[in-house]
Parts: structure tokens; C-alpha cells; sequence
């Protein structure tokens, strides 16, 4: 499977919504996907990235910029995600060289303890678990 890995564009909203529902965030309308990536393109701290086949996406990386007061700074994937079809073709890989060729630092990933495939592919391609952590949230 040929595809290209680039720098999203504010037109690849509703490609990149199809794709989120495999990550189960099908909630999420054309329209306010549109506005979110338009956000995210415009933000300093915030890098997207899609897999392209046939014009097509087939998969998408966001990145941010995790500025820290105490530690070190690093940048996170906060949402990595390829169609089922293109699965295990390299696309997910591609899109984490991708990010990891366009930034400087270390590259985090949190994964839900339920997203076993994820902890193995990652895995595979070099990441090294370092931490086991709770999520603790309340509304404002």
C-alpha cells in the first residue's frame, strides 16, 4: 500500500473524522471537527498529521508540546489512529517517524490499560513503558 504522510490541512476535517471513530470518538460532528483543527493548526503547542492514500485518509497523528515548571519538556501524542484496512502496512509507524523527524526532545504516549495493541505497538517501535498512573478529573 502506497500512501503519504504530511502536515494536515484545515480541508482534512471530515477525513479525519471518519477516521476518529476507530478510536471510538464518533460523537464528534463534521462541523466540530472542523473547528477543532482549525484550532489545532493555528496553535503554536500543536502539530496534526495524516496518512494519505488515494486521496483518502487513512490515519492521523496529533502532537502537542508539553511544557513542564519541574521536569523536562517533551511532546505527547495525544491521538494516533489508522483505518482498519490500513493497518499493517507501516502507517502507524510512519506517521511516529514523521512526528519524531519534525521535533526535537523526548516523545510520550499514554495508552488506556484496555488498548493492549496499542501497548504492543508501541512497543515495537521503541517506546518503553516508565510509568503506571490514575487519571483523576472533576468538572469546573
Amino acid at each position: 500500500m502506497e500512501y503519504t504522510i504530511r502536515f494536515a490541512l484545515e480541508s482534512d476535517a471530515i477525513g479525519i473524522n471518519k477516521v476518529s471513530k476507530y478510536l471510538g470518538y464518533s460523537w464528534l460532528s463534521s462541523a466540530e471537527s472542523s473547528v477543532k483543527l482549525k484550532e489545532l493548526l493555528h496553535s503554536n503547542q500543536d502539530q496534526v498529521f495524516v496518512a494519505e492514500h488515494n486521496d483518502v485518509i487513512i490515519g492521523w497523528l496529533h502532537l502537542f508540546h508539553a511544557r513542564r515548571l519541574a521536569s523536562e519538556d517533551f511532546f505527547e501524542i495525544a491521538g494516533l489512529v489508522v483505518s482498519p484496512d490500513a493497518r499493517g502496512h507501516g502507517v502507524g509507524r510512519a506517521l511516529v517517524d514523521y512526528a519524531k523527524d519534525n521535533n526535537l526532545g523526548k516523545l510520550r504516549v499514554r495508552c488506556n490499560e484496555k488498548r493492549l495493541d496499542a501497548h504492543k505497538f508501541y512497543e515495537r517501535i521503541g517506546f518503553r513503558s516508565n510509568k503506571t498512573q490514575r487519571v483523576f478529573q472533576t468538572r469546573t
